[in-house]
Formats: C-alpha cells, structure tokens, sequence
C-alpha cells in the first residue's frame, strides 16, 4: 500500500490515478473499521460477535488484498515489493472469516492472537499512510512509531474492555481500559488484576511493544540533539549566530 513512489515509477498517468483512488479506498474503509470497533465497544457489544461487521471485515480485507495484487503486478521489483509488503500481506487475510466458513476451531490462545488481527491491520494502514504524508525520511519513521504505539493502546484497550468488563468488576468503563493499555505498554502496570486469557495475551502483547518501541522515541531524541549542537557548533565556527530548535 502507501509506498508507491520508489516501487511503481515510470507508470502511466491512469495507472497512478488508480491505485491512488485504492489507496483512498483502502484508508476509507480502515477509518470506518476503527469507527464501528469503537462504536460497538463503547455501546458494550463485542464486535467479534456481530455478522454484519464479519462480513464488512471480511470485504475490507478483499479490498487490501485487490491493493496489494494491483500494486505487485504494477511494479517493477517484484520480489522486493513482496519482502516490504509481507506484513501487509499477512494481516490482511480474513483468517476469521475463513475459521467460520470452515467450521474449523483452533486453540484458545491462538484464536485470541486471530482476534487481533483487524485490529493490527487498521493500525498498520494509520501509520503507512502518517508515514507516506511526511516528507523528511527521520520524521516519517517517527510519526510511524508514535501513530502505532496509539493505535495499539487504544485498540488494545478496547478488546480488553471487551473481554474484562462484564467479569471484572475493576473494568467498569472504557477509559479504565484505555489507563490499564497505556501502563501496561509503559510497564508499569496497574492494580487492575485480569481474569481473562485475551486480558493476559495482551498485557504480554503491550509490554513486549512498549520495550521495544519506547527506545526509538529515546534514539530520536538525542540524535535530534546532536544534529542541533553539531549544527551550532558549525555556525559557531563559521562566526554565525547559532540556530536554536524549533
């Protein structure tokens, strides 16, 4: 999706004007999954269990996957259009679609890692396109980072609320989630104690992201540092005023 730039040159002027009215329709859609997750958690209804949002997700992945093949057979490194795309690729398969067709049932631990899957594609799509809409390569991978560390305390925090709250009297509201998502991703926990195999799955699944994405925020911060002393130090020699931050 997003990255087209590099992967698809040379294309003819519609071919473009295609895949940027798919990459629109890829986004639209992604924005209107995360709005009807929210929309029925906060109403206190399980979006796994809602025919009418199974068929939407289902067609939603279709539309990735329509993305996806358009954009492949459209450029000209394939295989490496395949090696950057590949979790792409695999998020947006509809494996729950295919779990209820088949009739097939799967370990309790591995359909509740299943169950995140809509959910990490919509936050994969949000932060492609924040990287794709930033110009400076070091600024793109930042907002990348930050706009995936939300997407995933905020739905986390949700399929928690989903799971918890009619069994865990400490989950009484969604913002009790969304506090229990965001400590939990910091590591600092809460005394909120989860009864729930989905609950555990995503406190594991929280830590391990905030471990190891938080450093990056660290790295950012003090190569933004050194750039600016280094800078000044430049302009120092060269008998300029120093530039500060802005």
């Amino acid at each position: 999706m997003p990255e087209t730039k590099h992967d698809t040159g040379g294309l003819t002027r519609f071919a473009g004007y295609f895949l940027t009215s798919l990459h629109i329709m890829v986004l639209a859609t992604s924005v209107a999954m995360v709005i009807w997750v929210s929309r029925e958690t906060l109403e206190n209804k399980s979006f796994l269990t809602d025919s009418s949002y199974m068929h939407f997700q289902f067609w939603v992945c279709i539309l990735f996957l329509f993305d996806i093949i358009a954009e492949w057979s459209l450029t000209r490194g394939k295989w490496k259009y395949l090696a950057t795309h590949i979790l792409f690729i695999i998020v947006s398969i509809p494996y729950l679609n295919i779990l209820q067709w088949a009739g097939l049932t799967v370990e309790p631990h591995i359909m509740y890692l299943i169950k995140l899957v809509p959910l990490f594609r919509a936050g994969y799509v949000l932060a492609m396109v924040c990287k794709t809409f930033t110009s400076r390569k070091s600024l793109s991978m930042l907002w990348v980072y930050i706009t995936w560390v939300a997407v995933t305390v905020y739905f986390a925090a949700m399929m928690f609320f989903v799971e918890e709250h009619f069994i865990n009297p400490k989950v009484d509201t969604f913002w009790t989630a969304l506090w229990w998502a965001f400590l939990e991703m910091t590591t600092c926990g809460t005394n909120i104690s989860i009864m729930t195999p989905t609950g555990k799955v995503l406190g594991v699944v929280l830590s391990v992201e905030g471990l190891t994405l938080f450093p990056v925020f660290t790295v950012y911060v003090t190569n933004a540092v050194l750039k600016i002393s280094k800078s000044n130090a430049v302009q120092s020699d060269n008998g300029t005023a120093p530039s500060t931050p802005s």
